[in-house]
């Protein structure tokens, strides 16, 4: 049997087209994962996968780097499968581990799949910090819009109470005591 296995990080992605490739390469059963980081430690779909797989089976992904997070996590993997003798086949770079040179070949695309992920997340580190620097902001918009603000600086100065304060601008308490720490506007 032919047992696919297919992955996208993020909930933008769609896995139709990997999925429909891997049909198109003659798997007989195809698992995924939907939304989940290469990096992530539990991968259902793989695990699923790895699970179907039997002696004289062979393990087809789209690519290489679709199922493994490193390159030690890729050689032993196709180290465990060659002891339970299943062979890998990995549809883009046109790899089957059956021949040395396919061996070969994984060693290498894993290698450069770890390498690209790599610099990937350098860059990403580098634009957020040039960012970070320009003033953007990351994360998640305060719910103590300016008017909000306003209000709750007026209200403590008329005597309210942080609770009340909190339930009067439909707030949660530890963000109405945190924006008044922070606008210094509760005594210590």
């Amino acid at each position: 049997m032919r047992i696919g296995y297919t992955r996208v990080s993020t909930d933008k992605q769609t896995l139709f087209q990997s999925e429909e490739a891997l049909r198109q390469a003659g798997c007989d059963q195809i698992f995924s994962d939907f939304a989940v980081s290469a990096t992530a430690k539990k991968r259902p779909g793989l695990i699923e996968a790895r699970g179907a797989l039997k002696s004289g089976d062979t393990f087809v992904v789209l690519s290489i780097d679709r199922a493994f997070r490193s390159t030690i996590e890729g050689l032993t993997v196709l180290d465990e499968l060659h002891k339970q003798g299943i062979t890998f086949h990995s549809i883009w770079q046109n790899i089957d581990t059956t021949t040395p040179e396919g061996r070969k070949w994984f060693t290498y695309a894993v290698a450069d799949a770890e390498y690209e992920k790599a610099v990937i997340s350098r860059r990403t580190k580098l634009a957020m910090q040039a960012a970070k620097e320009r003033g953007v902001k990351f994360g998640r918009k305060s719910v103590m819009t300016p008017a909000k603000q306003r209000r709750a600086s007026k209200l403590l100065t008329e005597g309210c109470s942080g609770c009340e304060i909190a339930k009067k601008l439909d707030i949660s308490r530890s963000t109405m005591f945190r924006y008044a720490r922070e606008a210094e506007l509760l005594a210590s």
